[in-house]
């Protein structure tokens, strides 16, 4: 039986995606907003996890609207 070939990208690889991506992106914006607006009452654990977290609601509000 001959495998039919796939679309290049569809829309559950790219809503896939956005799950790991969102978060990691959330990630790098807090430890840049960190290296930026350098502020010694802010811990940057606290500013890279919810940059994380941000990322993650968006993720699943994208996943929530796109199916």
């Amino acid at each position: 039986m001959a495998r039919t070939p796939r679309k290049p990208i569809q829309k559950d690889d790219a809503l896939t995606w956005a799950g790991y991506a969102l978060p990691v992106l959330g990630g790098l914006l807090g430890v840049a907003h960190v290296n930026i607006y350098h502020m010694d009452f802010i811990n940057p654990v606290w500013a890279v996890g919810g940059g994380a977290i941000l990322g993650w609601v968006a993720a699943r509000v994208i996943r929530k609207v796109l199916g």
